[in-house]
């Protein structure tokens, strides 16, 4: 590769970089009347992935916190909706559920509930299930969608430098 071959790969880099970055940081509409999608924001310290937009609601997941053990995923899940919900009188909510990947089931730990879009709250509404059960997962569903990004996270590895290496 010259050294001009190079520069044009690297500029049509650049140029690309804000169109992804974009698709990283907004949410998709997915049709005619969810403007209300536009106000909903990714940022923040849980580092939120889209998941799945319908004309009332949108799904979110996070990588951040999440735990494996063996077949079993822990993750946090958000959900913001358009309309007011109850109980708890909540436009957005998040779960901490476990994701049984085998057997194809999940079983929630918790839920917090805000008021507001975008988790926005001074007082939140926490919920605790002690009696937890676990509900299959039917095929095609979001909660499909939510088993496999969930299944599809791994469990890092602790990089270990040998003596004198760093």
């Amino acid at each position: 590769m010259t050294r001009h071959t190079a520069r044009l790969s690297l500029f049509a880099l650049l140029l690309a970089a804000p169109a992804a970055l974009a698709q990283l940081t907004t949410v998709p509409m997915k049709g005619v009347g969810n403007e209300w999608v536009k106000q909903l924001d990714l940022k923040g310290r849980m580092d939120w992935e889209w998941i799945e937009t319908y004309p009332d609601r949108v799904y979110f997941a996070t990588r951040h916190d999440s735990e494996r053990n063996g077949d079993v995923v822990t993750m946090w899940t958000r959900i913001e909706y358009k309309f007011e919900q109850s109980p708890a009188r909540h436009k957005s909510v998040v779960s901490r559920d476990d994701w049984d990947c085998r057997q194809r089931r999940r079983s929630t730990r918790g839920l917090v509930f805000y008021e507001w879009n975008n988790l926005e709250d001074n007082d939140p509404e926490r919920s605790t299930n002690l009696l937890r059960s676990w509900e299959q997962i039917e095929k095609g569903t979001i909660g499909e969608t939510l088993l496999n990004f969930a299944c599809g996270i791994q469990t890092m590895q602790q990089v270990i430098i040998p003596e004198g290496k760093g």
